[in-house]
């Protein structure tokens, strides 16, 4: 019975961390995906569609 006691806690803390670096690892991404967006290479104004 001792054995369970312990483990439950240690799952919680592993599924928090998970939880935790899938929030991080999506934040991240949205951020690229945003600068990505608003860097604007794809529009007209781009350097190289002038010449």
């Amino acid at each position: 019975m001792e054995r369970n006691k312990t483990r439950t806690p240690n799952r919680w803390k592993q599924v928090g961390l998970f939880l935790l670096k899938t929030v991080c690892y999506f934040a991240i991404l949205m951020a690229l995906i945003y600068l990505y967006e608003y860097s604007g290479l794809t529009s007209v104004h781009f350097i190289y569609n002038e010449f």
